[in-house]
């Protein structure tokens, strides 16, 4: 709690030097007009379930709040930090039921350099692992309310957010084409966090204008680290991806119709675990309106442990075959703000067990906030 009070009043205070910044009198010795590009974005939903009757499934929720600070250094370094508030979710007991605490962590919190000779760019700090097309995104940059099931069902239900350096290089291609380098602490909830071995990993991007109107990207991604459902063990995992994406956006009228379509597939690859699992999703956007999207998704997260095996390996890992179907329908009146109705079907197909849930959700955000992920 006093954590958390301590990061609030932190907040506080730097969002009060903000509110002057149009104030440059130095007479303190001390110029306004370094203040950074601030923003807070709140994320927030009403939940219910139709067989789950937890009190997490149903009900109201903060998804998060995240407080975004963004400010060149110098004509060297530009930094990064992001604080969020995210909820954690007590285990129920008979005096005191279910109850939701939130939490106060560091997201990212990156110096950057993107203009380094020969093309290369370098980022040090806390920072989302550059996997995949879902993983690196925040929450309220998803798609749909929850990130997809075939990922987090292997990494987690937060992203990998690991300490650690980034080298970034454009690869001379006649299409554009980028790739990323990484070595982390190797920590997050996917890795054996007390094993002293780095975690590390790369993505190649490749990105295609197909016409004046759409662009197609197909990108690969590897992550290799100590297997966290063995930890102390020095188990090996490698985490393999493939992902697609086409969008289209009409060149001819502002705010005119856009179609996206990705996919992804997830191949992890453990040293002593299930066999042949694999994970992936695909979804589509469709604005029919300036302000309107409509959304479609489906995926799995598959991975057999056989009915012989140890029945303690069950509980280092996922184990079974889910599958999910998702519609939304989303209205953004702005970059700032939107507001999602959606409805998922989720289906486990090993014990025939199935749910069906409803969410409304709100997004909102103030202040400058620095461009989405493409």
């Amino acid at each position: 709690m006093k954590q958390m009070t301590g990061y609030l009043i932190i907040l506080v205070l730097i969002t009060a030097s903000a509110a002057v910044a149009g104030d440059t009198s130095t007479l303190s010795g001390v110029s306004r007009t370094l203040n950074p590009a601030i923003s807070v974005n709140g994320l927030m939903r009403a939940q219910v379930a139709d067989k789950n009757t937890s009190a997490e499934m149903n009900g109201f929720q903060m998804d998060g709040v995240e407080a975004q600070f963004t400010a060149m250094v110098d004509p060297f370094w530009k930094a990064n930090v992001i604080l969020g508030l995210h909820p954690v979710h007590a285990e129920e007991d008979d005096a005191h039921g279910h109850a939701t605490t939130y939490e106060m962590g560091i997201e990212e919190a990156v110096v950057e350099n993107r203009s380094m000779s020969a093309g290369l760019g370098l980022k040090a700090g806390r920072f989302r692992l550059p996997f995949g097309k879902s993983l690196p995104l925040h929450m309220h940059q998803y798609a749909f309310a929850d990130a997809p099931l075939g990922l987090t069902s292997f990494f987690g239900d937060h992203s990998p957010t690991e300490n650690g350096v980034q080298i970034m290089a454009d690869v001379p291609l006649p299409w554009y084409s980028d790739l990323n380098l990484y070595g982390v602490s190797g920590e997050s909830e996917a890795f054996d966090a007390a094993n002293k071995d780095l975690a590390y990993g790369a993505r190649l991007t490749n990105l295609w204008d197909v016409t004046d109107d759409a662009s197609l990207e197909l990108s690969g991604s590897w992550l290799h680290g100590q297997d966290g459902r063995h930890p102390g063990e020095s188990q090996d995992v490698d985490f393999l991806g493939v992902d697609l994406t086409w969008k289209w956006v009409s060149s001819t009228r502002t705010g005119g119709p856009a179609v996206t379509v990705t996919g992804e597939v997830l191949f992890p690859q453990y040293q002593e675990g299930p066999t042949d699992p694999v994970g992936w999703y695909a979804l589509a956007q469709y604005r029919f309106s300036r302000n309107w999207w409509l959304g479609a998704g489906l995926g799995q997260a598959k991975a057999e442990m056989g009915l012989d095996d140890d029945p303690d390996l069950h509980a280092h890992g996922f184990d079974g075959d889910l599958r999910e179907y998702k519609l939304n329908l989303t209205f953004a009146p702005s970059e700032f703000s939107f507001v999602r109705g959606e409805v998922g079907r989720y289906k486990d197909q090993i014990t025939g067990e199935d749910d069906t849930r409803a969410i409304l959700q709100v997004n909102f955000t103030i202040g400058s906030h620095p461009a989405h992920m493409y």
